[in-house]
């Protein structure tokens, strides 16, 4: 019993460090109480994977990377060891493929297991057919490459024709007519900043004059006897309204006028009369007008007799 308390201080170490090491690998996502099985696969490049990287079929966790070893003298440079868990047996035909772990945080093995047309199973420790999944921002920069492509080829073609159109000297002039160019718009450039530094107060200065003007009218406006003005509209208005009552109604000589049909009736006798004189008188002119060359002899002579 004198040694009670080493032993209690051995076994609480031999605790700490059994808990150390597994708390440790389960911070990395290894359980130690998990059987598993590891297998091999072979890539030319990595991507970005690494060791603890996880292992997902159909999207979900089975495994994880174990270890890395690279040999670049080799075409398949990357020999990859990866353990699942032990109750997930690999058909043949089982590929592996190098995928990407969401947008920014890595790299993973996806298993591609076929669902048809199993002829045997994997053992532990074989090697794997492997591929490479691109990502989608390197599918994108594919997609943008490939659609360029063309673009820059024809853009190439186009120089190179050009380059062979043009001589050395027609080449020279047309950059001596841009440096004249340049040089005009400088040139034009300075005097409108000379124009605008001399005017640009002056229309200030003329601008703030009007905008005084604009105020001044504005008080003369705001001083006016605006309330006479209405009044004496409203005068006028309601003068205009009796005057227009008065029309329409039968009892003032305007009012008469407008209504009564005697005076229309006079007035179209009248026309009618002089219309039947005029007729008359084209057709018996001698009864209203007596006329002679010899002015009023037969008139005497009647006298005389």
């Amino acid at each position: 019993m004198k040694h009670k308390k080493e032993i209690i201080v051995a076994v609480l170490a031999i605790l700490a460090l059994f808990l150390l090491y597994f708390g440790f690998n389960y911070l990395k996502g290894i359980n130690i109480f998990n059987k598993t099985t590891y297998y091999v696969v072979k890539f030319e490049k990595m991507n970005g994977l690494v060791a603890q990287c996880p292992v997902y079929v159909k999207g979900y966790k089975v495994g994880m990377v174990d270890n890395i070893v690279y040999d670049f003298t080799k075409p398949q440079s990357f020999t990859v060891e990866f353990s699942v868990n032990d109750d997930i047996r690999l058909p043949k035909g089982t590929e592996v493929s190098l995928v990407p772990d969401g947008l920014i945080s890595g790299e993973a093995l996806e298993l591609i297991i076929p669902t048809d047309s199993i002829t045997g199973w994997y053992a532990k420790g074989d090697t794997l057919p492997s591929s490479i999944t691109p990502g989608m921002l390197n599918a994108v920069a594919e997609a943008v490459l490939s659609q360029l492509s063309p673009i820059l080829s024809n853009l190439d073609s186009v120089v190179n024709v050009l380059q062979e159109s043009l001589s050395r000297k027609q080449l020279q002039d047309i950059l001596d007519n841009v440096d004249g160019t340049m040089a005009n718009v400088n040139a034009i450039t300075r005097k409108a900043d000379r124009m605008m530094d001399r005017q640009l107060p002056q229309l200030i200065d003329t601008i703030q004059l009007a905008m005084n003007d604009i105020h001044r009218i504005t008080e003369n406006l705001s001083e006016a006897d605006l309330k006479a003005t209405v009044a004496r509209a409203d005068e006028a208005i309601t003068e205009v309204k009796n005057l227009v009552a008065a029309a329409n109604s039968e009892q003032g000589t305007l009012g008469k006028l407008l209504k009564d049909n005697s005076l229309y009736n006079d007035i179209n006798h009248t026309v009618n009369s002089a219309d039947s004189l005029l007729i008359d008188l084209k057709a018996n002119p001698k009864r209203y007008v007596h006329f002679s060359l010899w002015g009023n002899n037969d008139k005497e002579k009647d006298k005389k007799k």
